[in-house]
């Protein structure tokens, strides 16, 4: 009784403040393209001119992601990225480059960066390559410009304009922990624009095509409380200092539950470290975690294959099945993920049955691969990322909610214990 009354005090302390300051949050939709009948996916979504409103994006894996749309100089260019919490830099092809004439990146749907037409752009003359835990990798020049988000400016943003690159296919936004330079999550802080170097992400159902991200605020109607905070972990230096580079949580219990039957499928005293990350369409788990599930839930690898990508039977996202998702220990948050979440791409029929690509990928050691909670869980969780007290807050997501009730995060962090009325 006295937790939720103090929650409540929370909760009362928080409405106080938005009704009587202005709130310093920022609000943007995020979406991801739709797959077409044929296979197709509609980038109609990308805010470019409306000549390219119904051009049709060639089907990559990876753009069952989720992107933002920006534009970026003065005045400003139409740019459609990849919003990743997994990386931290802005990325934009440059007009005329190899990444645009060679395909690599559908320019003309997506948009490019021509420097030479922003009155704000300012280079660094200095050059960098880029790379991605994918592989993927990028050269190009370090500038300067105003970029603005959901008709913010913000001023004189570092990102990279990209020439040439391996393997990536878009321009990517990336919003996770800050490297050696201001990202636009630190910028927009210090800037003032939001509260504190923080933002909170919603991403909605499987069938939904867009979610929301929230610089600097949550919004109570999104998530079922309590909003629970865990450490992010750091990665240790030789010199005994720790860096903190993405955010990484402790993922301390798997259970699968089919109806009333709970089965743990994790050893006591497990823990992992687990990346969120929204630049992965599935969850990267160990091997044999990996399996464990996908015995429980009717998965299995396709013929020829013991682990990576797996396969279910598309009938089984009515199933009363889910997987719970311990943290940070018995007293840590508890994420369901319903496996309708889990069933996803339409992959064909065979001998009778219809095949859907599966959410969770099964990694060999050999693979070397870290844990990584990617859109497959995140669309059941909402997070807090508060990149300056090194914390993330993760509740259960609503779907499909109603009008939104937005709340400013303080420059002390996520408040604890955020009940809902």
């Amino acid at each position: 009784m006295a937790t939720t009354m103090t929650a409540f005090l929370v909760l009362a302390t928080l409405w106080a403040s938005a009704l009587t300051t202005a709130q310093r949050v920022l609000m943007a939709d995020i979406w991801k393209p739709t797959v077409m009948s044929n296979g197709t996916i509609d980038g109609s979504n990308a805010t470019l001119p409306k000549r390219q409103f119904n051009a049709i994006l060639t089907p990559k894996s990876d753009r069952s992601l989720y992107w933002i749309n920006v534009t970026i100089g003065t005045p400003g260019q139409q740019q459609a990225l990849q919003l990743d919490t997994g990386s931290n830099g802005l990325l934009v092809p440059a007009t005329g480059s190899s990444l645009c004439s060679s395909s690599l990146i559908p320019c003309d749907v997506l948009g490019s960066f021509t420097s030479s037409q922003s009155s704000t752009y300012s280079t660094t003359s200095q050059s960098t390559t880029e790379g991605f835990v994918d592989g993927a990798s990028v050269t190009g020049d370090w500038f300067y410009d105003t970029v603005h988000i959901s008709g913010q400016a913000i001023a004189s943003q570092l990102a990279v304009l990209g020439t040439t690159g391996s393997g990536i296919t878009e321009g990517v936004l990336g919003i996770g922990f800050p490297a050696s330079y201001p990202t636009i999550n630190h910028n927009l802080a210090a800037q003032g624009i939001i509260a504190s170097n923080s933002y909170s992400l919603w991403l909605d159902d499987l069938s939904a095509s867009s979610g929301t991200i929230l610089f600097g605020g949550l919004n109570l109607a999104k998530f079922i409380p309590p909003l629970l905070k865990v450490p992010v972990l750091g990665s240790p230096n030789a010199d005994g200092s720790t860096s903190y580079n993405q955010p990484t949580v402790a993922l301390t219990r798997v259970a699968t539950l089919q109806g009333a039957i709970h089965t743990v499928q994790t050893a006591p005293g497990y823990s992992v470290p687990a990346l969120l990350d929204t630049g992965t369409p599935v969850t990267i788990l160990p091997l044999a975690l990996a399996n464990a599930i996908m015995s429980a839930l009717g998965a299995s690898y396709p013929s020829g294959s013991t682990s990576g990508n797996a396969i279910i039977p598309c009938a089984a996202a009515t199933n009363a099945q889910s997987i719970n998702f311990h943290f940070a220990g018995l007293l840590g948050p508890t994420i369901n993920v319903h496996i309708s979440q889990l069933v996803l791409a339409d992959l064909g029929n065979l001998g009778g049955v219809e095949w859907c690509q599966f959410g969770i990928y099964g990694a060999a050691a050999s693979e070397n691969l870290p844990t990584v909670l990617g859109d497959s869980f995140l669309r059941s969780a909402y997070v807090v990322y508060d990149l300056d007290t090194l914390h993330i807050g993760l509740a259960q997501t609503v779907v499909n909610s109603g009008s939104p009730v937005v709340v400013e995060i303080p420059a002390g962090g996520i408040p604890v214990g955020i009940v809902t009325p």
